[in-house]
């Protein structure tokens, strides 16, 4: 099924894309939290534009290893 009329088809979605104002605002930390979190995932850097961006995907996985029981918290 396509998404676009009178385009190829698309087996799936493109990933969602934040830069880092759009990843502060949506888990409600500081810039430099923010900022320090785009720096332990693979990014997106389009030509062109200073800007960088991470998939909402890895920023999901990367929260998910990073999230422990109160007795298994890394020393």
């Amino acid at each position: 099924m396509s998404l676009y009329s009178g385009s190829a088809p698309v087996s799936e979605r493109l990933p969602e894309l934040l830069d880092a104002k759009a990843l502060r605002l949506e888990l409600g930390v500081t810039r430099a939290a923010a900022e320090a979190i785009m720096r332990r995932l693979p990014v997106v850097q389009i030509e062109g534009l200073r800007k960088v961006y991470v998939r909402r995907s890895d920023v999901a996985a990367y929260i998910e290893s990073m999230t422990f029981s109160k007795s298994a918290v890394p020393s």
